[in-house]
């Protein structure tokens, strides 16, 4: 191995006994040896970090960071101060990485120039590409990002790889006020901007092969939590939906899957809100002339949501009743779906 390994693979750590294992044997059993694993214990209360330097022990290539619980943000910025590697890669705890990942990774970032490297994701392990000569990117320019979008990767930063020395340089790190699962967009966000101002004419080289095995049975994951709304929920879908139509010039037309999932994002806040708190949404929310601007640019775009009407309308208590719907049986969304679509008449470009 190089003085200097191409990745640093960060694994933050928190009760990961069960998981932290298969975690790492997922990176061992690469046939690339190039990298260091960081394993970030986070102050974990059960025997996760004695397991971590059991690991250690056994392999070089595993480094343990032991520090007082800051949750995953906190452990993720300790790991971009510590990495070693020359790019960055994100692997949660309870994930693993696909057979060939840092394999068809490397190639792709060897081969991509200024461009960066994405990959596909997804909850069975038996569609995880084993074959690195079949992880032959697609190359997405910066107008074709809505398209990008519709890959379901953009959001994430454990698709994705980061020049280490790039983020230090420009600072850029996780919004430690974040612990409810939504702290990866904002960083997506930050780094975007940073880069492609520095390099125009880059883009992408995503890799439409799964490479990233997401586990999607773990009950404890924050993911898995109700998550009331935050203002930090309409700034990032702020941010992302405005970059995309103002920086990276993206046509609205490929706009309606972001747009409708931040209004499916921004109803789950309200849904998930408690009672007593959802008066106050209407000053965080409703009255934020961001949000207003969002639904001013479907109407003007034409772009359709089943909340688009009860959003615009300011109507909580049905924006409720339909994610409550979506999350049941949804026979009331669907019909609120077609209702919504004769209401606003011909034209709305819709998702499904």
């Amino acid at each position: 191995m190089a003085d200097r390994p191409f990745f640093t693979i960060l694994t933050p750590v928190y009760k990961g006994m069960d998981f932290v294992p298969g975690c790492a044997d997922s990176v061992r059993a690469q046939g690339f040896d190039d990298y260091e694993h960081l394993l970030i214990d986070d102050g974990s209360p059960d025997g996760s970090g004695a397991l971590c330097d059991e690991l250690a022990a056994g392999d070089g290539r595993i480094r343990v960071i032991h520090q007082q619980n800051a949750g995953v943000t906190g452990a993720r910025n300790t790991g971009i101060a510590a990495a070693r590697g020359r790019y960055l890669l994100f692997l949660d705890q309870d994930d693993r990485l696909g057979p060939c990942a840092l394999r068809a990774i490397a190639a792709a970032l060897r081969e991509g120039g200024d461009d960066l490297v994405s990959w596909r994701h997804h909850g069975q392990w038996g569609e995880m590409c084993a074959d690195p000569a079949l992880a032959v990117p697609t190359r997405y320019a910066q107008p074709d990002f809505g398209k990008l979008y519709c890959t379901g990767t953009v959001h994430y930063v454990w698709t994705k790889a980061f020049p280490v020395d790039f983020l230090r340089e420009k600072n850029i790190r996780f919004d430690e006020t974040i612990q409810d699962g939504t702290d990866d967009l904002p960083f997506v966000i930050a780094f975007w901007r940073a880069w492609f101002g520095e390099h125009p004419g880059a883009g992408i080289q995503y890799i439409s092969q799964f490479l990233y095995y997401y586990e999607i049975g773990n009950d404890a994951s924050v993911s898995n939590r109700l998550q009331p709304f935050m203002p930090s929920h309409l700034a990032m879908f702020s941010d992302l939906l405005s970059d995309f139509l103002h920086r990276y010039h993206v046509p609205p037309d490929q706009m309606a899957l972001a747009f409708y999932q931040c209004l499916h994002t921004l109803a789950y806040g309200v849904y998930s809100t408690p009672r007593a708190r959802r008066r106050r949404l209407r000053a965080q929310l409703l009255e934020d002339g961001r949000f207003r601007a969002i639904l001013n640019e479907m109407g003007r775009c034409r772009l359709y949501s089943p909340f688009y009407l009860p959003f615009r309308l300011g109507r909580l208590g049905l924006v409720v009743f339909l994610f409550r719907s979506y999350e049941g049986r949804r026979w009331w969304f669907w019909q609120a779906y077609r209702l919504g679509l004769l209401l606003l008449g011909p034209g709305w470009r819709q998702v499904f």
